[in-house]
């Protein structure tokens, strides 16, 4: 008799311990739940290149990660890493070789990529007048060229002259704002323009049969990253919620790109040709590999040899890219060894 009431009164102890430890785990639950997300704010380039941002945004996919999520639109790259590096906001999207060109202005690192999330090998397009019988990049000799100085603009035209045996010496580069190219193209300034997407697109809108586009297509491989200041602990913890939107966002274009492409037209109110005109060369996909690691190195040594500004040394590119956060979200994304 002893026994079984020794034996039920364990049995009782044991119980109350689990319903406890189960109150307490609810508790922290139910805590955990009702925390307050992080705020942050991203810069966001206003293109498609963009794409999982918007889809991210309209798919919520940012709901079950940490972070509140602002976006702040702005023109180019180039004004989101200028938003960065200002402190205005916590990240940016920005193109390698906007991190090419701004990793010679530093006197150590100052920035990193937390991820690629998206790449196009056709989204810089070399513009010409159809009335001037430009046939190929040799035609552009004492011409004038209009560029987006220190982007992918700058470096495809160098690229383009340097396959013809030809510098930027051999032109006239003139320097725009990336909304201004098409303006300065149609008012005459120039004889040719390097503009990336939507602004090829326009150009192909509004001046139809009056211009020729040129096959670019292959020759530079652009990727747009997840930028923010060099990042402590705390940066890398919301990069890492923000990636896992983004990861959310990625595997739906993959699986609904009629839908996806439909939330990109509404977001950027463009033409829904225009978005059918660029999608195929996109690749959505987030990695960190060592051909980001190549592109960064190869694009900071053209400008400093092309003496772009006053470049003394090109720093080791792995500087730049910060895998802690992707190699959280997805490990088998994150290849930098050589």
């Amino acid at each position: 008799m002893k026994n079984f009431s020794e034996k039920h009164s364990l049995a009782s102890y044991i119980t109350v311990l689990i319903i406890i430890g189960i109150g307490i785990a609810y508790f922290y639950l139910q805590h955990l739940g009702h925390q307050e997300k992080t705020s942050i704010t991203i810069a966001v380039s206003k293109t498609p290149l963009s794409a999982p941002f918007y889809v991210a945004k309209a798919i919520h996919a940012f709901d079950d990660t940490c972070v509140k999520i602002e976006y702040d639109q702005v023109i180019g790259g180039h004004a989101a890493f200028e938003k960065v590096m200002s402190g205005k906001v916590d990240f940016g999207t920005s193109s390698d070789s906007v991190i090419a060109f701004q990793s010679l202005t530093t006197h150590k690192p100052s920035f990193v990529t937390h991820a690629m999330f998206v790449q196009s090998d056709n989204d810089v397009k070399l513009i010409t007048r159809a009335s001037e019988n430009i046939e190929s990049t040799s035609d552009l000799k004492g011409r004038r060229v209009g560029v987006t100085k220190g982007t992918s603009s700058e470096y495809i035209l160098s690229t383009l002259l340097a396959i013809e045996g030809l510098t930027i010496e051999d032109i006239e580069l003139i320097d725009y704002k990336p909304e201004q190219l098409l303006q300065g193209f149609s008012n005459g300034e120039v004889d040719a323009i390097l503009p990336w997407e939507p602004f090829a697109f326009q150009a192909r809108q509004l001046l139809n049969n009056k211009i020729k586009i040129h096959d670019t297509k292959s020759l530079s491989t652009l990727s747009f990253n997840l930028l923010s200041q060099t990042a402590n602990n705390q940066l890398v913890e919301k990069a890492q919620c923000v990636i896992e939107g983004l990861r959310l966002a990625i595997d739906y274009i993959v699986s609904n790109p009629k839908e996806s492409k439909k939330i990109v037209v509404d977001e950027l109110q463009v033409d829904p040709a225009f978005i059918e005109w660029v999608w195929s060369d996109y690749i959505f996909k987030l990695s960190l590999n060592h051909s980001l690691i190549l592109n960064i190195k190869s694009q900071a040594i053209w400008a400093m040899e092309a003496k772009l500004g006053e470049y003394n040394s090109v720093y080791n590119s792995e500087l730049f890219v910060d895998s802690r956060a992707l190699t959280k979200v997805e490990p088998g994304s994150v290849n930098l060894s050589l």
